[in-house]
Order: structure tokens, then sequence, then C-alpha cells
């Protein structure tokens, strides 16, 4: 049944954040979408695509779409194009999509994986480089999303994932760079990422979580991969280096840790600069 899902997607408008009920399209979610100035009069170009996925506050459905707009804008990069002109020069620069869909109660695998599928059929999808975060709650359904189809993904990027992994090695992120983010003291746990991580790291000989002693300014660990499979420590957001997994610890115990990211340029300029050597 997912994999039937029909489409009445009529796309007229560009460089703008829209609200696309799942009524109107047949997706299997209601999404928010951009597409970059360009993309209606470049029928041979396919785009980079981020998928982004909120937390529980913003689960539920919308009936109409100025409602699933105004829910779709809360966080990441839809909030940053919408809100701010910097935001919107700097994704539109960028020539990336930016989906946002909102699920009823939970992020279920399949039913992301079929969202993903529903984007690839109705939109340019450069296939080689689609992305997805997510925070809290989103950013355990990313990482569960990635433990099952993490082979589609150019790059993962959870944030404040309230529960961790599952123990195994997670064999669909090898190779895919992963960057999660987490405040050291949250109530949920900095111990959910390192757990999701440590199914990373497995991939290349790293069997023991990543030691994350209390800090007291931001830092990032950086996990190279299979040339040196040990984890180093730098101050601030790292976005530089071709390390295959990172993490960036915030001091004290904010659940909300996203923010600071997704206001810092040069997480989306790592992010947008991967790609997947192949499609699967």
């Amino acid at each position: 049944m997912l994999g039937t899902q029909s489409s009445s997607v009529v796309i007229t408008t560009e460089d703008q954040v829209v609200a696309r009920l799942a009524s109107s399209t047949g997706a299997i979610y209601g999404y928010g979408e951009y597409l970059p100035p360009g993309y209606l009069t470049s029928p041979d170009t396919s785009y980079p695509v981020i998928i982004h996925l909120n937390g529980l506050s913003e689960f539920g459905t919308s009936t109409t779409e100025a409602n699933l707009l105004t829910v779709v804008t809360k966080h990441g990069a839809l909030k940053k194009i919408q809100g701010s002109a910097q935001g919107k020069t700097y994704f539109g620069q960028k020539q990336v999509m930016v989906f946002t869909p909102r699920a009823p109660t939970e992020w279920l695998p399949a039913e992301l994986n079929a969202f993903v599928d529903f984007i690839v059929a109705n939109y340019r999808v450069d296939t080689t480089r689609i992305y997805l975060t997510g925070l809290s709650f989103g950013g355990y359904g990313a990482w569960r999303y990635a433990y099952q189809y993490g082979s589609r993904l150019a790059a993962l990027a959870p944030m404040a994932s309230n529960i961790g992994g599952p123990g195994p090695t997670i064999t669909q992120l090898k190779d895919v760079p992963v960057w999660a983010v987490h405040s050291f003291a949250d109530g949920t746990s900095l111990s959910a990422e390192r757990s999701w991580l440590l199914g990373v790291t497995k991939n290349y000989g790293q069997y023991a979580m990543v030691t994350v002693p209390e800090p007291t300014a931001m830092l990032t660990y950086l996990f190279p991969g299979a040339s040196s499979p040990t984890w180093t420590s730098q101050p601030g957001a790292v976005a530089t280096g071709t390390a295959i997994a990172r993490m960036t610890v915030l001091p004290g115990g904010a659940h909300d840790c996203w923010t600071q990211q997704y206001d810092n340029y040069a997480f989306w300029d790592w992010l947008l600069t991967q790609r997947r050597a192949s499609v699967p």
C-alpha cells in the first residue's frame, strides 16, 4: 500500500515556502515545500534535497494549508527560508529543495521511506544528494530511518535524539557522513546519541562508545573512519574535515540544541557538500 500512493502534485511556485495537504497530493504526509529559483524553467536539472523531521510537539494532522505552514516552518531550513532574507538567499543560491513532512503521531521508517519515494517520483531529485535531519523525536526518527534505509542518504544530521539505538552495526550507514548534536545534561540523555553513533563506528572497527566528559564550552567529537578508528575532539561546531562521524556537545541541559546548529550556515555548507558515490 505504501508504494501505491498516487500523486496530484501540480508545481507552479518556486522560491517560497508552500504547504501541501496529504489530501491534495496523495502523499502519505502533509508537508512543507521549498523549491529554489529556476526550478520551473530548468526542466532538465535535478536538485539536492533536505528532508527535515520535527519533534513531538509538531505531530498531528493539519486540515488547512495555513495551519500546516505554521507547523512546518517552526524549525530547520524552512524556518530560515520563511523567516529571514539571509536564509532565503542562502538556500536559493545553494539550489536545494527542502521538504518538511508532518506525521500524525510518530516517524515510522517504512512510511518515511514511502515519502522519500514520493518526493523522488514527483520532483527532480539528485538521488546522490538526499539529506535527512531531525530534532528530538525527529532526530530519533531520522536515526530509525537510517538504520533501515540509510544507504539512500548522502548525509544524516540527527539532533537531541530522545531514544537510543538498537545496538547492532548500522550497516546502511557505512560511508554515510553523520553529524549528531546533543546537550550534555539534556534529560533525554546524551547516551542515546552515543549509542546510535556506536552503531556507525562498528562499521570501522570501533566497538566502544565515545567518552564525553562534561564540557564547559561547545565541543565536537570527530571519528575519521577506517583510516584512524578513534575519537578526537575540537572546540566549537567543527564543520571542516572528512570525518565520517561527528558529534557536537553543548554544555548544560537544554533540550534545544538544534537552534544554534541550524543558525550556523557552516553546518548547512557541510551538509550540502556531501554526496553519495553511487545510488543503491
